[in-house]
């Protein structure tokens, strides 16, 4: 705006700035003793209302020869997320000093009953910004963290605490926090022991030979050898020496897999995928990262859904291996199936509350009949509601793996050698000659090859 005074006043872009410049050539003593009261009528006329500075008002520096700052907004201040903190003792690691012996691979976290497990920390509420005109600058509020209590443990309200209700070993997701007994097994898996399924975790001081099946709702720890045998666990999978598979073994787990070598096995990791040595000729998919910093990854398939690390990629000879980022067709597939069963159910309720009304609006104060007819509809609208949550839950858990080819990368730190075959979803290339130490990634539509420095 364009006024008869010997300055201007303007905002920035943003309106979170107000700025005076003064012409002091044109500037008489008179109107100095008067520019405080000018000024204010000014920004008041240019509906400048926050944040004014009344201290550079009334001490204008004259001798400035740049833009004065005299008012200025408030940003807005996004609020925190909840956050769940664990106040167990998580550390699966040892003490390698001394007189360590190297058959101690881990320590497993236990818990007592009564023990604080974790606390909930409550979200924070965002604050409100105001730029100079005084229009309001809307702060998102902080998103709560949803964590329910599993089996063996209490959650308290007042203190927003979980609590073990018995003794056992802790196990915690981005879901829910149990405490699971451990069933030990201290020798090899044989005819003796025969098959195992167990609600909680299992420890096996020994091997796990070919044909034999271990199943675990927790954690599954074997601190030998597994040959051609299936192992499934809802938590983790640790391995102290590795798997020998022979093309039949495999590994299934909800959560980590951590494994001394894997040779011709089937590997599947609903988080990440930890491998001291090396992936030889094996089928592998990992939702999360994959880890095989010191070792090498020779034949097969592996696919992670973020990032993967390696020390060597294929090898001299050329044999064929792939490397794949993205979710894995199955969860897509589960996806799918998931929300056409959704769709479905929330037409049953609907149908179910439309029976229901009707059956209201009809008397059934002196009639049996009529009221076991509402009875059973509601157990079903209430089975109904039940079913649906469940599936909203899984895919929440399934949706939550999603993520990006454009956000993933694979590491290779050392050599990765000709026909390795690179996928990042839709995009593929066949590596043609060697290249040591580089990065590999989406960029600009394209996968590139990256040098690495140390």
């Amino acid at each position: 705006m364009k006024v008869d005074n010997p300055w201007r006043i303007y905002t920035s872009k943003d309106k979170m700035a107000a700025y005076i410049e003064i012409e002091k050539d044109a500037l008489l003593e008179e109107d100095a003793v008067l520019i405080h009261e000018s000024i204010e009528k000014q920004l008041h006329d240019q509906g400048i209302v926050h944040g004014i500075k009344d201290s550079k008002l009334t001490s204008i520096d004259l001798s400035v020869n740049e833009p004065i700052l005299i008012a200025e907004g408030k940003k807005p201040i996004n609020g925190e997320d909840g956050r769940l903190e664990i106040l167990a003792n998580l550390d699966t690691s040892i003490n390698r000093r001394d007189h360590w012996d190297y058959r101690e691979v881990m320590r497993i976290p236990n818990v007592t009953k009564g023990q604080l497990l974790a606390k909930l920390i409550l979200p924070k509420q965002g604050i409100d910004g105001l730029d100079v005109t005084g229009r309001v600058l809307k702060a998102k509020d902080g998103k709560p963290k949803k964590v329910r209590a599993g089996k063996n443990v209490v959650w308290k309200e007042d203190v927003h605490s979980f609590f073990a209700a018995s003794d056992g070993q802790i196990s915690i997701n981005n879901q829910q926090i149990q405490v699971l007994p451990v069933f030990k097994v201290n020798e090899s898996i044989s005819m003796k022991t025969g098959n195992l399924d167990f609600v909680g975790n299992i420890e096996i001081h020994g091997d796990v030979p070919s044909g034999f099946e271990m199943k675990a709702e927790g954690d599954i720890r074997i601190h030998g050898v597994v040959e051609g045998a299936k192992i499934i666990a809802g938590g983790s999978v640790f391995i102290m020496e590795g798997i020998a598979g022979k093309n039949i073994g495999s590994i299934q787990a909800g959560n980590d897999i951590i494994l001394g070598y894997c040779n011709h096995s089937f590997i599947q990791a609903g988080n990440d995928l930890y491998v001291e040595k090396s992936i030889l000729h094996s089928d592998c998919t990992v939702i999360g990262h994959v880890y095989c910093k010191l070792g090498n990854i020779i034949g097969g398939s592996v696919s992670a859904g973020k990032t993967m690390e390696a020390k060597d990629i294929g090898n001299r000879l050329g044999i064929k291996t792939e490397i794949a980022f993205g979710i894995n067709k199955n969860e897509y597939e589960k996806e799918k199936q998931l929300i056409y069963q959704k769709n479905k159910l929330e037409e049953d309720a609907k149908k179910i509350k439309s029976l229901g009304q009707r059956l209201r609006n009809g008397s059934a104060e002196n009639n049996q009949k009529l009221r076991l007819s509402l009875l059973r509809q509601r157990n079903l609208l209430k089975q109904t509601e039940e079913e649906l949550h469940l599936i909203d839950q899984s895919l929440l858990v399934i949706q939550s793996t999603i993520g990006s080819e454009h956000e993933a990368s694979l590491i290779v730190r050392n050599f990765i050698h000709p026909n390795v075959i690179i996928s990042f979803g839709k995009y593929k290339r066949i590596i043609k000659s060697a290249h040591h130490f580089v990065k590999i990634k989406v960029s600009k539509n394209e996968i590139d090859i990256i040098p690495l420095f140390e």
